[in-house]
């Protein structure tokens, strides 16, 4: 069974390093439940730990206000997008059996392989594997935003940037990456889950139809608003500024409107027909069910201007 790996220990000669006496605690919402052990080791230590209760979507989502408390913001399971001074990244590990990949058959023979943070440290393991039974595996390192071989972002997908490979194969829980993989690849994607070793080719047909009904919801409605992330990593102004420039030349008129957490709640308090995101792609894609109205891509916003046909139809990245 895989391990999921936390290693606080080796984060103490750092502090000690900073002379850090009080530290911040930031963790994904999915790992919130291990803030109290996670506490209680650091206090033990001697630490001051104050414990970040603000949603966090990733490393693009830094807690900048906890880090004018502290000396110390520990951001927990992702890997660096900004390098800043105070911020000391916390990597959180599954452990898998590469010995998994010996028993998975993909017909085509060149694949590029790919996973999210928690399972890329294994790639080059998982390459080897797939080469001695006679694969060609292409393992490739993407834009400054990703800092591992073969990690893939849900905002980031530049590892496949001019993938020769005729397949890809991903690896991870979830379904979020490979589907944006095949959108963004046009090519066969895989998926192998070490967790519970299930193995599937991913399709795309139920999440590209979803989107068209998105699309076409938001022609229908009058008016709109494209929102502005204030997070560090999330934050596209001039993104949304080009759109609203486009949308007038257009003679639609659209809003901006400048949030911090992003969610049901706070939109409803608009009266907008549909919105435009050009924060985190996820909450347009994963969140969709969760909106009354319509929550669209850059890209979709532009086929609804008739900038873009659906035949170019192109997964949101932050690059």
């Amino acid at each position: 069974m895989p391990r999921r790996k936390l290693d606080l220990e080796s984060v103490l000669p750092e502090l000690e390093k900073r002379n850090a006496k009080k530290i911040g605690i930031q963790l994904p919402d999915g790992l919130k439940y291990k803030s109290e052990q996670i506490a209680e080791f650091f206090e033990s230590k001697g630490y001051e730990v104050i414990i970040s209760g603000s949603h966090c979507y990733g490393a693009c989502d830094l807690d900048l206000e906890l880090l004018k408390e502290v000396d110390v913001l520990l951001h927990l399971a992702h890997t660096p997008i900004f390098e800043l001074e105070r911020v000391i990244y916390v990597p959180y590990y599954v452990d898998y059996d590469v010995e998994d990949f010996e028993d998975i058959e993909i017909e085509e023979r060149s694949i590029a392989l790919i996973a999210s943070a928690q399972y890329a440290w294994k790639l080059p393991e998982v390459k080897s594997v797939l080469e001695k039974r006679g694969y060609e595996v292409e393992l490739k390192r993407g834009s400054n935003r990703v800092k591992m071989l073969g990690q893939v972002l849900g905002c980031n997908y530049t590892v496949l940037r001019n993938s020769k490979a005729e397949a890809v194969l991903f690896v991870g829980d979830g379904l979020f990456h490979p589907i944006g993989a095949k959108i963004y690849t046009k090519k066969k994607v895989y998926r192998f889950c070490p967790l519970d070793k299930e193995f599937e080719e991913v399709k795309v047909d139920d999440f590209l139809k979803r989107r068209y009904l998105s699309i076409s919801k938001a022609m229908a409605a009058e008016r709109g608003a494209i929102i502005v992330s204030k997070k560090i990593g999330q934050k596209r102004l001039s993104l949304a500024l080009d759109l609203k420039r486009k949308a007038k030349e257009r003679s639609k008129e659209v809003e901006l409107i400048y949030l911090d957490d992003i969610s049901p709640q706070v939109l409803e308090n608009f009266l907008y027909g549909y919105f435009v995101n050009t924060a985190c792609p996820r909450i347009s894609y994963d969140d969709i069910e969760l909106y009354s109205v319509p929550i669209l891509t850059p890209q979709e916003f532009e086929m609804l201007l008739g900038l873009r046909s659906w035949e170019d139809y192109e997964v949101d990245e932050i690059l």
